[in-house]
């Protein structure tokens, strides 16, 4: 499974890099990990599953317990998905790779570059302003998303998925996605996509660590600057301005 993968990937960073976990904290967007290589914090973010289910609560004090633990709990994996992020900020603080002002805006030229008029678009994720801006020039973008459907203006529940995948030219996943099991099944059945981008500020990892995955490029937003304090005080709108990377796979 893809998320074992980024735990056994990150767990071995943190110990190959002496990092150790301050805190974390699941807020009502927000899901953050803090960690220290004893000179610098790097945080890791990722959209708290509040409509998901219950949200339990747990304590931790090891990088290497959250990575180790097989867990089927909701908190607990976004908090494991925030730390692998944290991991993934650490590492990529390390390289000099080129930064964009707004991941929406990097996203959305990204697919663009990517795609022709007519190819079959199909976003894990409703990732609105996106998908919005997008749909003025290509003609066919369709979204799959379980919370929240509307199906006249091409938001489906997200049990057609693979099926939508299996056509697609183009799929966009969203970060989240990795916090659950299906990111698996989706990236099986794109095997006929040409570009599968993993997206947004859940996705912040190194993207190094998916070697083996049919995932073309990572586009997320760098956190190399940020402290708790602008994570509490920030809105889902305002997240999208902090500087953003979207990196190929080679």
């Amino acid at each position: 499974m893809i998320l074992d993968t980024l735990k056994s990937k990150a767990l071995k960073s943190a110990k190959r890099n002496n990092l150790f976990l301050k805190e974390y904290m699941l807020d009502e967007t927000f899901t953050f990990c803090i960690i220290s290589n004893g000179e610098k914090d790097f945080i890791g973010l990722t959209l708290t599953p509040k409509n998901e289910g219950k949200l339990s609560t747990f304590k931790s004090n090891s990088i290497e317990e959250i990575l180790t633990t097989i867990n089927y709990d909701l908190a607990q994996r976004a908090v494991t998905l925030a730390l692998i992020n944290a991991i993934g900020q650490y590492e990529l603080g390390k390289v000099d790779i080129p930064l964009k002002a707004n991941l929406r805006i990097a996203l959305y030229e990204t697919i663009i570059n990517e795609s022709s008029e007519n190819d079959n678009i199909v976003f894990i994720g409703n990732l609105k302003p996106v998908v919005k801006k997008l749909s003025s020039y290509r003609k066919n973008v369709t979204v799959f998303c379980r919370s929240m459907t509307d199906e006249k203006n091409g938001v489906y529940n997200d049990i057609f998925e693979y099926e939508a995948v299996s056509k697609a030219n183009i799929v966009v996943i969203t970060g989240a996605a990795l916090i659950g099991s299906t990111i698996d099944a989706i990236l099986k059945f794109a095997t006929n996509a040409k570009t599968v981008i993993l997206s947004g500020f859940s996705a912040g990892i190194n993207p190094l660590w998916l070697e083996g995955y049919n995932i073309t490029h990572v586009a997320s937003t760098s956190l190399k600057e940020t402290k708790k304090e602008d994570i509490l005080n920030i809105t889902l709108e305002k997240i999208f301005d902090n500087p953003c990377y979207c990196i190929k796979r080679e």
